[in-house]
């Protein structure tokens, strides 16, 4: 993933460049990476409690016409390979899996997915995504089994944040799912509102290229922006389709989102006809990272109930936001079940359009709850 270049990966296979689409499920045919390329599978990952993660809580998006439901209530995948999409040297890994995300999610409530902001606009907005759960390989060569309790729809965008130019943040949009999650899904684990360390070890969750979900633990933070907390940097193995992804502490809690990175993932080096991952070295890491903080204080800030995320104490004992928001930490509200459940609010661009919607919200607090559903 470079920029915002979720969106070309969907526009690309939109067009069927390549061979045509077809269909994925269950048993396989036989990147941008700093330094060694980190990314494993997660049936192959040694950390017990990330695979865990990634099977409870990481949320891949689909677009809806990539995902059919099949005769015997398992999902197929309906894209191209690595290989063809891409033009991958046959020695390159992953090459015979699918493309099927555009970008990715983390569970963050028990109906509420957090994502990258740009992933969500009026040309994409929230309802042209499946939101699928157990999009990973449990196996060698074998896709895990996708069924009902896994597939989810939009109900909504509960808040959206969009950067001013030429900054990074706020880049993120809180969806609301069209009901509970279930089937053993899980909400992740929220750092409370400190500051990461230099060099802190970091995990990254999510969907590079499409490909079905990669753990990359290899990475550690460059610059944690400790007097901000806004984003980080850090030398993540991050591609097309990673916007959103999950990124992990040194205690595996939720630190933040995916948001931009390096280009390009691919280069056709001399003398050959066929693309390889680039590579950069770890002292070159321009991988950015939204802060996990400020989208916690956008969405209390905005009065939505939820205990578990903004109760002082939520986060082991700590507040999992900042404790005074400001004006530029309120995006865009969208109440769910708005027309189309586009991301087409307002945004963050006047600082004082936001403190205006905040204090509308304040006003308005007592018809805007958390509804059941």
């Amino acid at each position: 993933m470079r920029g915002y270049a979720c969106l070309v990966l969907l526009l690309s296979s939109s067009a069927g460049c390549g061979s045509p689409d077809r269909a994925f499920v269950g048993e396989l045919t036989a990147p941008v990476v700093y330094g060694n390329d980190d990314r494993l599978e997660v049936f192959n990952h040694p950390d017990a409690d990330l695979r865990r993660i990634a099977q409870e809580s990481i949320v891949a998006l689909i677009p809806t016409f990539r995902i059919n439901r099949e005769p015997d209530g398992r999902y197929a995948l309906y894209t191209q390979s690595l290989e063809d999409l891409r033009g991958l040297c046959a020695d390159e890994s992953f090459g015979n899996q699918p493309t099927a995300a555009s970008c990715a999610g983390v569970l963050i409530d028990d109906d509420l997915v957090l994502t990258a902001g740009h992933c969500i606009d009026l040309g994409t907005p929230c309802d042209s995504y499946t939101y699928v759960f157990n999009y990973y390989l449990d196996a060698p060569d074998r896709l895990a089994a996708i069924r009902d309790e896994d597939v989810y729809s939009c109900a909504g965008v509960v808040l959206r944040g969009t950067p001013r130019a030429r900054e990074q943040t706020p880049d993120f949009a809180i969806v609301q799912l069209d009901r509970p999650v279930e089937g053993g899904h899980a909400r992740a684990s929220i750092r409370p509102a400190t500051a990461l360390g230099e060099q802190e070890p970091l995990a990254m969750i999510g969907f590079g290229s499409g490909l079905p979900a990669k753990i990359d633990s290899g990475a550690r933070v460059a610059d944690p922006r400790a007097e901000q907390l806004d984003f980080f940097t850090a030398n993540l193995d991050a591609f097309q389709g990673h916007s959103g992804s999950g990124t992990f502490d040194s205690e595996n809690r939720l630190a933040g989102i995916l948001i931009s990175g390096r280009t390009p993932d691919y280069v056709t080096l001399e003398g050959e006809s066929c693309e390889r991952v680039s590579v950069y070295q770890d002292s070159q890491a321009g991988e950015v990272v939204h802060n996990i903080a400020p989208i916690v204080t956008a969405l209390c800030a905005a009065g939505w109930n939820a205990a578990e995320l903004c109760d002082p104490k939520a986060c082991e004992g700590e507040p999992c936001g900042l404790p005074s928001p400001t004006p530029e930490d309120v995006g865009g509200v969208l109440p769910r079940g708005s027309p189309g459940c586009s991301a087409s609010g307002p945004s963050t661009g006047s600082w004082r359009t936001g403190w205006l919607v905040m204090m509308l919200l304040l006003v308005v607090a007592r018809r805007f709850r958390r509804p059941t559903v």
